[in-house]
């Protein structure tokens, strides 16, 4: 097990980290701001989207899908750092 210090890679994961919560961020102020009417949910993440589900349901499994894959990829990439050298 390596303990050194690893910049690129710790840079890595804060990006990612940080486009995740972009994302997240947009999901909450879209649902905050854009779905509720007078106290009542009209529009916005409200709306149907796909199957009969609502845009706020399809959204929050493409988050949950959406970190997987960020995930897979920080994975990926921080192997290929891990192997330069």
């Amino acid at each position: 097990m390596r303990l050194v210090p690893r910049p690129r890679v710790n840079r890595l994961g804060l990006s990612l980290f940080a486009l995740y919560c972009v994302g997240y961020a947009i999901f909450v102020l879209a649902a905050a701001f854009g779905t509720f009417e007078g106290g009542a949910a009209k529009g916005g993440l409200a709306g149907e989207a796909v199957a009969g589900l609502s845009w706020g349901v399809v959204g929050g499994f493409g988050l949950i899908i959406g970190a997987f894959v960020l995930a897979v990829l920080y994975a990926l990439l921080a192997r290929d750092a891990e192997g330069e050298k």
